[in-house]
């Protein structure tokens, strides 16, 4: 992949990250025309640019989560196009702007994504669009980055004609509907979207915000425990679970996880969390070890590493663990109440 293809991608990913955040983001009409342009450019390979426009918003409207959260996914970007020493730098300054978006709203998705893409070992593999769909999209994009939202959605739904099992396509069009608050509708092209593709875990979340504006929390929920079964580890769509569950009197627990092993492999991480919960329990044992002790013993150890500590290289043990458990997801949030 080239520069430009990869700075494209970039472009698409920042969007997908957070669709609904490019029209709703609480930011002022000068910060959202600079992330706006920012964007443009990222369409157009022009990476240096578009980092300029984002550190431009920055300080147009510092109370905004969304220009770092912007320059972390930038970063993290030029992060993968560098090697050794300069690579290891942009990493650290991604992970310290998504951070400082995450203090001025701990809910910013794009940089819980970021946080995520940097620990995790690889990525999630969704389907790679044919050329003439790729294309269809970013000609959308183009279209949407100029507030032409009937133009870009049609578009989107031209690239979903031409590759039905690109389920991004799909969604970019719900996110132009979205938009213009259209959420019926814009529910219809989520639906769609994750119907092609159900691991598409942000497919999910923006399902679960079309269906919740429809007053429709049960089914939002629902869709939300789709995204978490589709990839545990993007934390939107736990915290969105976290907001219908507190408004209905049960809120989620963080569970603040930390992993006993560095090794990749689910099986080497729940062999160390075995032998850590080996010994006695001392009586001054952090919660933690408490909570897990208590899970272990309920049977649950599995499931509470896939769910609340999953990483993308326990795709398999995940897949495994769902198939044997077709409500596993909503039954063991229902019964501890936990969140990553």
């Amino acid at each position: 992949m080239n520069l430009h293809q990869t700075l494209l991608a970039a472009a698409l990913a920042l969007a997908l990250a957070c669709p609904v955040c490019r029209a709703q983001d609480a930011i002022n009409a000068t910060a959202r025309t600079l992330i706006d342009e920012g964007n443009v450019l990222l369409t157009k390979g022009q990476g240096n640019d578009a980092l300029v426009k984002f550190i431009a918003a920055a300080k147009a409207d510092p109370e905004s989560s969304l220009p770092p959260a912007s320059i972390a996914h930038i970063l993290f970007t030029a992060s993968k196009l560098a090697q050794g020493d300069q690579a290891d730098q942009l990493r650290q300054k991604a992970e310290a702007a998504a951070r400082y978006s995450l203090s001025k709203h701990p809910g910013n998705p794009i940089a819980l994504e970021v946080l995520r893409m940097l620990s995790e070992e690889q990525p999630l593999q969704l389907h790679q669009p044919t050329p003439e769909a790729a294309k269809a999209l970013h000609e959308g994009e183009v279209l949407f980055s100029q507030q032409k939202l009937d133009e870009a959605r049609a578009q989107y739904e031209r690239a979903a004609t031409l590759d039905p099992l690109y389920s991004a396509a799909w969604i970019y069009a719900g996110d132009c509907l979205f938009a213009q608050k259209k959420y019926a509708e814009a529910e219809q092209r989520f639906r769609k979207g994750v119907e092609v593709e159900p691991l598409n875990a942000q497919g999910w979340r923006f399902l679960a915000d079309a269906l919740a504006l429809q007053g429709k929390p049960g089914p939002a929920e629902g869709a939300l425990m789709n995204g978490i079964a589709a990839q545990p580890s993007q934390m939107p769509n736990w915290l969105k679970l976290n907001q219908l569950r507190s408004t209905s009197g049960f809120p989620l627990t963080p569970a603040h996880l930390a992993r006993k092993t560095t090794e990749p492999a689910f099986a080497a991480e729940l062999a160390a969390w075995r032998k850590a919960l080996q010994a006695d329990a001392p009586a001054d044992e952090d919660g933690q070890l408490k909570a897990m002790r208590a899970l272990a013993k309920a049977d649950q150890l599995e499931a509470a590493l896939l769910l609340l500590l999953y990483r993308e290289s326990w795709r398999a043990e995940l897949e495994a663990w769902k198939q044997a458990h077709p409500e596993g997801v909503r039954k063991f949030i229902d019964a501890y109440q936990l969140r990553p």
